[in-house]
């Protein structure tokens, strides 16, 4: 698969933040282009991470995204600019989010009276990536409080990493309950809050520059150079332990029928249990690596096998040793 990649543009405002830490000259290297005006998104994660290990300060991918300006992700930020209501923004941002960065599942949701947006990287090798969540989910509280005019009430967030692994109170960073060890980082909030107008100042200054029509049609056209084995293993990624991997359902999802699926796969040398086979192994061994407090059933469970020894014999094909066996291994080589 492809290499994933984010804007080169996540890369502005990091420095105003981090020459404000005490003995810190320089943010360090910084992640290389891997295309025109694209950065590996592994490197820019572990950048991030680098920072607030080098800094010790937890609250600067959080304030970077909060004060980051829109205006870098060209069409996409003149599209989120010139939205008249924060829902519009979002929406928006969501939308097109894959115009951007490679590899991620970003929703927004809305469940009786409070709404959300999640988000989560896919590459089950990008780990740890706990600071790039604060950074994107920052961009997030940005609009929020656009509409909101600052104020901040009943907002709570939850992230993949524990709490130790953050670093820092995150709570006092945000303003906002915290919980960790959830399988998304995500922001909740009033769904009112969806409905409030944006500052009219922010939103005329680019209505005319945006173009939301041709950002679709930009966003068909990604889709379709995309190999059709890199989309439906996002799918499945982001679909495992929350969802029954069914062919028929990806395939109408992913826009055509499973039996054109089937032959498109076998076009480019793979075929759906090959690619389920694969994201499987990966997300095993994400799970190995990040939930030691689970037992093999409940990672069985959470990559859709419906009994644990079915995975036990999957795992054993694929890696020559029994789960088991590979959990040990992982526990001696971290001591």
């Amino acid at each position: 698969m492809t290499e994933a990649t984010v804007r080169a543009a996540a890369l502005n405002g990091w420095d105003n933040f981090c020459t404000l830490a005490p003995g810190l000259e320089t943010i360090g290297s910084l992640p290389c282009e891997r295309a025109p005006g694209a950065i590996s998104l592994a490197e820019f994660v572990h950048f991030s991470e680098s920072v607030v290990n080098r800094t010790r300060d937890v609250a600067i991918p959080w304030l970077v995204g909060v004060h980051y300006d829109l205006a870098s992700l060209g069409q996409v930020g003149d599209a989120i600019n010139a939205a008249g209501k924060v829902g519009t923004a979002l929406r928006r941002l969501v939308e097109y989010f894959s115009l951007l960065q490679d590899c991620t599942d970003i929703r927004l949701d809305r469940e009786d009276d409070m709404a959300s947006v999640s988000y989560r990287i896919l590459d089950p090798e990008i780990w740890p990536r706990h600071h790039d969540a604060m950074f994107s989910l920052g961009i997030v509280g940005q609009i929020i409080r656009r509409g909101t005019r600052g104020v901040w009430e009943k907002v709570e967030f939850s992230f993949e990493a524990k709490q130790y692994e953050m670093r820092g109170d995150i709570g006092k960073v945000v303003c906002a309950p915290c919980s960790f060890g959830a399988d998304i980082n995500q922001i909740r909030f009033p769904a009112a809050m969806l409905d409030l107008a944006l500052p009219e100042t922010d939103c005329k200054a680019t209505a005319a520059a945006a173009d939301v029509r041709a950002l679709s049609r930009t966003l068909v056209d990604q889709r379709r150079r995309t190999p059709l084995v890199e989309r439906l293993a996002q799918v499945v990624y982001r679909d495992l332990n929350s969802h029954g991997i069914e062919q028929e359902r990806i395939a109408r999802e992913i826009g055509m029928s499973s039996r054109t699926m089937r032959r498109k796969l076998a076009e480019e040398g793979s075929s759906f249990q090959q690619v389920l086979d694969e994201c499987r192994m990966r997300q095993a061994l994400f799970e190995f690596r990040t939930r030691p407090d689970l037992s093999i059933a409940q990672i069985a469970l959470r990559l859709g096998y419906a009994e644990h020894s079915n995975f036990t014999r999957a795992f054993h094909r694929w890696t020559g040793m029994s789960p088991q066996a590979w959990r040990a291994d992982l526990a001696r080589n971290a001591q």
